[in-house]
């Protein structure tokens, strides 16, 4: 069977080039770039309103 789409072909691709982006950056500079492509991005706000009680080691589930 053939695959269409190789994923992790594709995040080594992907991390090559974010690593060409940020080749002159500091760690703070780079810091502050993913906080800004993070800030907007619709996953990203799903995930920091979750909440996970404590002590489910395993069973997480997200509570609102």
């Amino acid at each position: 069977m053939k695959k269409d789409f190789d994923a992790v072909a594709f995040m080594r691709k992907r991390r090559a080039e974010i690593d060409d982006e940020d080749a002159g950056l500091t760690w703070e500079e780079r810091s502050v770039k993913t906080r800004a492509l993070l800030e907007d991005d619709p996953l990203c706000l799903r995930l920091r309103e979750r909440h996970v009680r404590a002590g489910d080691r395993g069973q997480a589930r997200a509570t609102r």
